[in-house]
């Protein structure tokens, strides 16, 4: 059994192994430090002071006051390799579109109309007080979610999960259960809209994404999109083919409660028929 870091293909010396990985199976897991690029503290508290002289006299938005931070310059200087001129580009498109989307008001309007619409949800904290959402096929009420629809219920999840994270964190973990998934959920539009999302808007946020109940169905829409995902957002997957393997991940990710919750919801998740509480999750959740 091998273990490869999952990376975009182009140029890249493991193309074959990470195609061949998809195909068979093998374990792809991420052994990523927080940068590419090593930087002492000096190195980096300059690039941050360059980044901030570049913002000045720079119009930004009285509503939205707590983006702009020393941390924040610090994600997209990572998500750049250090490169203060693309992470500034970077930063700047995001500004913009914080100020034309608003996305810390931003609702889910389709689960405001059907509870649970969007089978993903925030359900705690990792060991680091990072929030943790999960999300599972099975417990979708529907296999043909629009785009927009899918994106918007993202980006509230990802502005109410850094609200709620733990000693001003601002990582999660993702947990991905496709099964489930049907060919109708293999959509190419919303894989990139989503990746597109996370890797320019919210660099650096994502932990890990911890992908179980693969199938060759997901294998063959991998192959299809993993080319054109963003490397650094690719090398963040744990996709494994033993359970014992995601079992390691959960006990290295997860405090003792969540990692069980987590396992049974997984084992519930694969019961025919699937349990009525298991179809009504967000009842859960009600006082």
């Amino acid at each position: 059994m091998r273990t490869e870091t999952a990376t975009a293909l182009e140029a890249h010396p493991r193309k074959e192994q990470i195609l061949m990985s998809a195909a068979t199976g093998w374990e792809v897991r991420s052994t990523r430090t927080d940068s590419a690029v090593s930087m002492s503290d000096g190195e980096d508290a300059a690039q941050i002071k360059e980044i901030w002289g570049h913002l000045e006299g720079y119009e930004h938005d009285p509503d939205d006051p707590d983006f702009l931070s020393e941390q924040t310059l610090r994600r997209y200087l990572i998500a750049r390799d250090w490169d203060v001129s693309a992470s500034e580009k970077q930063l700047k498109d995001t500004l913009q579109w914080r100020r034309e989307t608003k996305p810390q008001h931003v609702v889910c309007a389709f689960c405001q109309k059907t509870p649970g619409g969007h089978a993903m949800r925030q359900v705690g904290f990792d060991k680091s007080g990072w929030s943790v959402i999960n999300s599972c096929f099975a417990q979708c009420c529907t296999q043909h979610q629009p785009v927009d629809s899918a994106i918007q219920h993202l980006v509230y999840l990802l502005e109410n999960a850094e609200r709620a994270s733990k000693h001003g964190t601002y990582s999660f973990v993702w947990v991905i259960d496709f099964k489930g998934m049907k060919i109708t959920s293999c959509n190419p539009r919303l894989a990139l809209a989503v990746e597109h999302i996370v890797s320019n808007h919210y660099p650096e946020r994502l932990r890990a994404c911890v992908v179980v109940n693969h199938r060759m169905l997901f294998q063959t829409f991998w192959v299809a999109v993993c080319g054109v995902i963003h490397a650094r957002t690719a090398a963040k997957l744990h996709i494994h083919r033993h359970f014992h393997k995601v079992e390691e991940d959960f006990t290295e990710l997860f405090p003792d409660e969540l990692k069980w919750w987590l396992l049974d919801e997984i084992r519930l998740n694969k019961s025919h028929p699937l349990p009525e509480s298991q179809k009504t999750f967000w009842k859960g959740f009600s006082s």
